[in-house]
């Protein structure tokens, strides 16, 4: 990721893919928190249910190795 945080913190949709970012990248989580107060969706699309699913608006359950 090559942007700024404050980008986070302005954004109105996330889409995590493959990553537990609340577990890996807990700074990043605090400016998505706050954006998520400020009416952005979070989507989170992974194989495992964890932190960040528990976060997300929509968690999207695949398969593994699809």
């Amino acid at each position: 990721m090559t942007n700024h945080w404050l980008d986070l913190q302005n954004a109105k949709v996330f889409l995590i893919e493959g990553s537990n970012a609340a577990e890996n990248h807990p700074m990043s989580m605090r400016w998505l928190t706050k954006a998520k107060e400020k009416g952005a969706i979070v989507i989170h699309v992974d194989p495992r249910y964890n932190r960040t699913s528990k976060i997300a608006d929509i968690y999207a359950r695949i398969r593994p190795g699809t």
